[in-house]
């Protein structure tokens, strides 16, 4: 049986951008509207240009098991009963140089953690967090958490924050657009954001193609020779974790402690494991404290 083709794109009018899987259509549910059945659920058929080719499983939001995607279920099974708390709803958006993602956020008690989780959302992937690990989201921040194992110092640059010469104000523009194009679909979105992850939790989706790389070299921005566009990239393709056990037990002992704007935040998705994100502008990065470590703002 052939797979419907449904839209993902996620524009609605203005040039914004929503942080559902489709700004129209059958795709477009959300919290406060729910589907009625788990069958707009199962990214392995309505979304199936995010799996490998040839994959024949449902793949509940994108996982292999239906179990290990118990939280998100609990969370939709109580929006379908009209128990659902936004904390937070933002829209994508491109204005002049600045860049922000859309992302939606809600407090859920109906897991398996009774003090409660938030739950994020962002173009099909979900992250499930503890609050006590974001005390500042209800204000609009996020805490970042970054291991760097017994490296001796964080690199932490300040060169993205001065953007005046004008071949940097090209590359962060054409650098922005692309990454509003990224988010101007969901499927497109959700690849661009696992394209470094590789994993046992990913390997039916598609996990490891590096796809940005080659749509950053088709938009012309020189990743590979240009000292600062470089820079740039490597910056923000760096994975952040939204919990901190993923800095202190696994990629600790050395350690810091970041803030940003939760709209400057791209998040994978809950299976592929340690709350892994990304950030969009590094400039818009703020270090909270570090943790048997220096700081170096020459890198």
């Amino acid at each position: 049986m052939t797979r419907k083709a449904y839209s993902t794109s996620t524009k609605a009018s203005g040039q914004r951008l929503v942080p559902w899987l489709a700004a129209e259509g059958p795709l477009a549910y959300t919290p406060e509207l729910p589907p009625e059945r788990d069958s707009l659920f199962q990214y392995g058929w309505v979304l199936p240009q995010v799996c490998r080719p040839g994959l024949r499983r449902h793949a509940y939001f994108g996982a292999m098991q239906r179990e290990s995607a118990h939280d998100v279920f609990a969370f939709w099974e109580d929006a379908r009963r009209g128990r659902v708390h936004r904390v937070a709803y933002h829209e994508g958006t491109l204005a002049g140089r600045c860049i922000e993602a859309p992302i939606a956020a809600y407090r859920h008690t109906g897991g398996r953690r009774g003090d409660g989780v938030y739950i994020f959302i962002q173009h099909g992937s979900y992250q499930c967090v503890p609050i006590d690990e974001q005390p500042e989201l209800e204000a609009g921040y996020v805490h970042l958490h970054r291991g760097i194992g017994e490296e001796k110092a964080f690199r932490f640059g300040r060169a993205f924050r001065t953007r005046t010469d004008p071949r940097l104000t090209s590359a962060w523009e054409t650098y922005a657009q692309l990454q509003f194009d990224l988010l101007s679909r969901s499927d497109v979105s959700f690849n661009s954001i696992h394209d470094r992850t590789k994993r046992v939790e990913t390997g039916h989706i598609l996990d490891d193609s590096w796809m940005t790389d080659e749509l950053a070299k088709e938009r012309g921005l020189d990743i590979e020779h240009d000292p600062w566009t470089r820079a740039l990239w490597e910056a923000t393709h760096q994975s952040f974790a939204l919990r901190s056990w993923v800095s202190v037990s696994k990629f600790g002992p050395h350690r810091v402690v970041c803030r940003t704007p939760l709209t400057n935040i791209r998040i994978t998705t809950f299976f592929a494991g340690e709350h892994e994100m990304r950030v969009l502008d590094p400039s818009r990065v703020e270090l909270l404290a570090a943790i048997g470590c220096e700081v170096s703002h020459d890198g």
